[in-house]
């Protein structure tokens, strides 16, 4: 009797070690043992309220149209703060158009990409006196890849 117990207890506990093994908790069989990865169901409760969300923050402000393109051609065209601040003030000008057509869901999408494709004209019009000969190849440059798309 006194190693049928003996036995039953080595069963019950070498049992438990290879039922945990298939959810990664096992180091000697399991291939993912500190890949991160653990196979089988995850039944642990409330895994899912610790992940970050992928949400942006609700009181985070949209960006300025204008801040942000004043700051991507200063980037891409080195202009100096003259030419950055004038850039902003031609796109603080047009920016009220320009959300004006991105709020539109009247017209087709062919119609409201013509009325794009006409502001960035008169945008590109206005900008390019502003610029150096350097600098208009390079804007000549961004135009084309944008009209490409």
């Amino acid at each position: 009797m006194k190693y049928f117990k003996l036995l039953v207890f080595a069963f019950l506990l070498l049992s438990g070690y290879e039922s945990m093994a298939q959810y990664g908790y096992g180091s000697y069989y399991d291939p993912y043992y500190g890949s991160g990865y653990s196979p089988g169901v995850d039944r642990r409760i409330a895994t899912q309220r610790g992940k970050k969300s992928i949400r942006k923050n609700k009181d985070e402000k949209p960006k300025d149209l204008s801040v942000v393109m004043s700051d991507y051609l200063a980037k891409e065209l080195k202009l100096d703060d003259f030419q950055k601040a004038a850039v902003k003030s031609v796109y603080d000008e047009r920016k009220d158009e320009i959300l004006a057509l991105s709020q539109n869901q009247s017209d087709t999408r062919d119609v409201i990409t013509d009325k794009f494709r006409v502001i960035s004209e008169e945008i590109d019009k206005e900008i390019i006196p502003l610029l150096s000969e350097e600098q208009k190849t390079a804007y000549q440059k961004i135009i084309e890849e944008r009209n490409k798309k």
